[in-house]
């Protein structure tokens, strides 16, 4: 205590209220309301934790808030977005906030990029905690030296939460044997056939229990989000997304697809719009390559496709440019077939 100020794990207690069994079994119908509330609106949540002078200068978009329900209440999660739409930070507080808010979750966070995930996932916990110092105080302390409860290598790095709960971020090449409640695939579209059904996939295999042992009928188990840029349609992961495709029609209620183009991020100041322009301009990217990386496009022919889309681009090239149509045209049954693509629409 310092002077009237109460203090729980170093933080101030608002007038003075301290947690009691008493005050728990007192309050019980109000708490299990607002974590009711928390579990299917998790970004309201991080409103009550975020300090209002941080918010005058950031908080957090509607399809950020959108990305983090999704994750929280479907089973299946499929976000198909450009860079820079913050969908790794997004996907990361989603794994972050399973774990705060479902005790003994064991989530983990997959990418085929040996390294490059655990860099990522640094920084994201960083920039929580920055905007959310709360929640460094959900982790876990280590009772050999009292330092929280992270755990780090080259490919490995696991949080550990005081309600039992774990994150775990690894390259695949890592992941092998381990069990999780949930999982996260970072830029799924790298990774193969062999790895999601052989190495990632076995490990959702553990269902999360309750404190006291039970399980939740109306939970969502084994729950998989898939966060990446768009790629070729002959890359397995695109077959996974038309499955989830499909599967949202049929099942609407275990499964959330959706894809996010540049004017999202445009629109709410997350990319430059310069930027944006000199890379549709610029004779070193394709429309392909465009659409892929800022419409979110996935490009080509998958393996069933009757013709190559490669092939067919090549020969889409006019040998002879017309700007207006011949007055005494050779033949008289001359037409002209005009087609407009909107691959590339003008940047506002």
């Amino acid at each position: 205590m310092i002077g009237e100020t109460i203090l729980r794990d170093g933080i101030p207690i608002e007038k003075g209220v301290v947690l009691t069994t008493e005050f728990l079994d007192s309050n019980q119908e109000l708490l299990t309301k607002y974590l009711n509330l928390w579990i299917l609106y998790p970004d309201l949540l991080l409103d009550v934790l975020q300090d209002p002078d941080d918010a005058k200068h950031w908080h957090l978009q509607p399809y950020q808030r959108i990305a983090l329900r999704a994750q929280m209440r479907y089973r299946y999660h499929f976000w198909t977005a450009t860079r820079a739409t913050s969908k790794s930070f997004c996907a990361y507080l989603g794994g972050f906030l399973k774990c705060v808010l479902l005790p003994n979750s064991n989530v983990f966070i997959a990418s085929d990029v040996k390294g490059t995930v655990i860099k990522t996932a640094e920084a994201k916990f960083e920039e929580f905690y920055r905007h959310w110092p709360m929640l460094r105080n959900e982790l876990a302390t280590r009772q050999e030296d009292g330092k929280t409860g992270e755990k780090k290598s080259g490919n490995y790095y696991e949080l550990n939460f005081k309600n039992g709960s774990k994150l775990t971020v690894v390259s695949k090449d890592t992941s092998r044997g381990l069990r999780a409640t949930a999982g996260i695939l970072e830029e799924a579209a790298t990774i193969s056939e062999e790895d999601y059904n052989e190495v990632l996939l076995p490990q959702l295999n553990v269902p999360r229990r309750e404190v006291d042992g039970s399980l939740n009928p109306e939970e969502p188990v084994s729950t998989q989000t898939f966060i990446t840029t768009a790629r070729e349609k002959t890359v397995f992961m695109y077959g996974k997304l038309i499955e989830c495709a499909v599967n949202a029609v049929l099942h609407p209620d275990s499964y959330f697809v959706w894809g996010v183009s540049y004017e999202i991020a445009l629109k709410y100041g997350v990319i430059n719009k310069q930027m944006l322009m000199d890379q549709r301009d610029s004779s070193t990217m394709s429309e392909e390559s465009f659409a892929r990386e800022s419409l979110s496009v996935w490009s080509g022919n998958n393996k069933e496709a009757w013709l190559d889309s490669k092939r067919l681009n090549k020969r889409r090239t006019l040998l002879k440019c017309e700007r207006k149509a011949q007055e005494n045209p050779p033949n008289p049954n001359t037409f002209y077939i005009i087609g407009v693509s909107n691959v590339c629409p003008a940047i506002q």
